[in-house]
């Protein structure tokens, strides 16, 4: 994501609603003695990236990732679309500054291309020149097959005409209105037309144990701009229940293929991520459509989340 900003919407994205604990933890990281490898700020957010026993990456207080747990995740969010066996060349990652996506899409040998997109030039600087982050993002940004946008995903999706055989959506969680219209019927129509008549695209979707509904929304907002979905879910230990939704332009059939790339984390029968207990499919008849005229899914996180 990343025009520059005004100082409104500079404001904006640093007026983040957030999670407590996340803040409570990291009071206590920082008075505990461990090493801080990095403490600075961007125009857009606060960033810390501290070494306890794991690595871990703190953007306005609030956990990204924790190197001990962060593959359950990654290795989710990108290789579930790639077991489908579509032909995947071309790849566009909106957010995904700590080049841990980009990680694992480039363990795959038929990849020509990826654009990745992010607002703050200073997550992809850390990402690339911090070492304990370069070496655990396997050094993704140096890969010739990548080019780094610092620009807002926004702008970048209306100034871009190329077509993707997937999309990697990695926005934050939607905290305030700014970023809740990062998972607008709008914008995910302009993802639609970026997308390969045969592409796919992956979307992270938040703590089902968290905020259900915000989940749910998300998919049904992807359905009213013309996508076909699929949700899928996994267990991360330092964040819940993570959920996932697959779209495409054509109905998508549950048959995978054996992933040929290294991996550690992901079930055998990859179908099992996509069943749901009742308690979380219940909240279906919660969700909403988010849209710009009617965004809504940052009260509906905040009234969840609590």
């Amino acid at each position: 994501m990343g025009h520059k900003a005004n100082d409104s919407q500079e404001k904006r994205v640093q007026d983040t609603y957030g999670d407590d604990w996340d803040r409570v933890g990291l009071k206590e990281l920082n008075a505990g003695g461990h090493e801080r490898l990095y403490k600075g700020r961007s125009k857009f957010q606060d960033i810390q990236v501290i070494s306890a026993v794991d690595i871990r990456l703190y953007l306005n207080e609030q956990l990204q990732f924790s190197s001990l747990d962060e593959r359950i995740y990654h290795e989710a969010f990108v290789h579930v679309p790639f077991a489908l066996g579509k032909s995947i060349e071309s790849v566009l990652v909106l957010g995904g500054g700590d080049g841990l996506a980009l990680r694992e899409i480039l363990k795959y040998p038929g990849i020509k291309d990826v654009d990745l997109v992010d607002i703050d030039g200073k997550v992809v600087e850390i990402a690339r020149n911090i070492p304990a982050l370069a070496e655990l993002n396997e050094r993704s940004f140096f890969d010739k097959r990548v080019k780094a946008h610092i620009e807002d995903a926004k702008v970048f999706i209306k100034e871009n005409k190329k077509k993707y055989d997937l999309l990697v959506i990695d926005f934050p969680d939607p905290t305030n209105e700014l970023l809740a219209s990062l998972y607008s019927r709008e914008l995910f129509e302009e993802f639609y037309q970026l997308l390969d008549e045969d592409g796919l695209l992956v979307c992270q979707s938040n703590a089902l144990d968290a905020t259900p509904t915000v989940f749910w929304s998300i998919g049904l907002t992807l359905e009213q701009a013309g996508f076909h979905t699929k949700q899928y879910h996994t267990i991360i230990p330092s964040f819940g229940d993570w959920g996932f939704q697959l779209a495409a332009k054509k109905e998508i059939i549950l048959k995978f293929q054996k992933i040929e790339v290294p991996h550690r984390t992901l079930p055998r029968e990859l179908t099992t991520l996509f069943a749901f207990p009742p308690a979380y499919e219940n909240y279906k008849n919660r969700a909403i459509i988010n849209s710009e005229s009617n965004l809504k899914l940052h009260e509906i996180f905040r009234m969840e989340n609590i």
